[in-house]
C-alpha cells in the first residue's frame, strides 16, 4: 500500500518592538530684575565775604591815600583860619596895649611858652563793613533705573518613534512524500 506522508512546518517570524519615547527637558524661565536707585548731586558753590576795613582803620588813624589827602586839606584849611584869627587876636591886643596899660608881649610869649596838659579824647571806633553775598545751591538729579530682562523657558521634544522589526525566522513549508509500504506491520 502507498502511504501519502506530508509533513508541514508552520512559518515562524520574529517581531521585536521598542515603545515610541518621548523625552521632554525644559529650562525654567527666568525674570532678572536690576535696579539703580535714583540719586541727587547736590553742590554749593563758595559764598563771597566781602569786608571793607576802611570805615575802622580810619576811625584810628590809617587811613587811605584819597581820605588821608582830603582829611589833610580839611585840617590845613581849618590851621590857617586859626592862624589867620590867632594873628588878628594878637594884632588887636598890641594895639590895645597903650589904652589898657598892660604889656602885651610878655603875656603873648607866656601864652605861646604854655603847655597845656594832654588832652584825651575817647573816639568811637567804627565797625567794619562785613557783606556776604550767598550763591544758590545747585541740585543734580539722576533718575532711578529699572532694568528687567525675561528669559524665557523652553522646552525640548525629542522624540523617538517605535520600531515594529517583523523577520522571517522560519518560512511555511509542506513536504510530501510517497512511501510504499507492501509489509504490513500492523497485524
Amino acid at each position: 500500500m502507498l502511504t501519502l506522508n506530508i509533513s508541514t512546518q508552520p512559518a515562524k517570524t520574529s517581531i521585536t518592538t521598542t515603545r515610541a519615547d518621548m523625552g521632554l527637558t525644559t529650562t525654567r524661565p527666568q525674570l532678572r530684575i536690576d535696579t539703580e536707585p535714583a540719586t541727587v548731586e547736590i553742590s554749593q558753590p563758595k559764598g563771597e565775604l566781602e569786608i571793607d576795613w576802611e570805615a575802622f582803620r580810619a576811625s584810628y588813624g590809617k587811613k587811605t591815600n584819597i581820605r588821608l589827602a582830603r582829611d589833610n586839606a580839611d585840617l590845613g584849611r581849618q590851621t590857617a583860619f586859626n592862624t589867620i584869627a590867632r594873628v588878628a587876636q594878637e594884632g588887636d591886643r598890641l594895639m590895645n596895649a597903650e589904652v589898657s596899660g598892660e604889656y602885651p608881649i610878655p603875656a603873648l610869649a607866656a601864652e605861646v611858652n604854655t603847655q597845656l596838659p594832654p588832652e584825651v579824647i575817647w573816639a568811637r571806633l567804627e565797625p567794619p563793613v562785613i557783606r556776604y553775598t550767598a550763591h544758590q545751591p545747585t541740585f543734580k538729579p539722576t533718575p532711578g533705573r529699572l532694568t528687567i530682562d525675561v528669559i524665557p523657558g523652553k522646552v525640548n521634544m525629542d522624540f523617538r518613534p517605535a520600531t515594529v522589526d517583523i523577520r522571517m525566522v522560519q518560512y511555511p513549508s509542506i513536504k510530501m512524500w510517497v512511501t510504499d509500504n507492501s509489509v504490513d506491520i500492523s497485524a
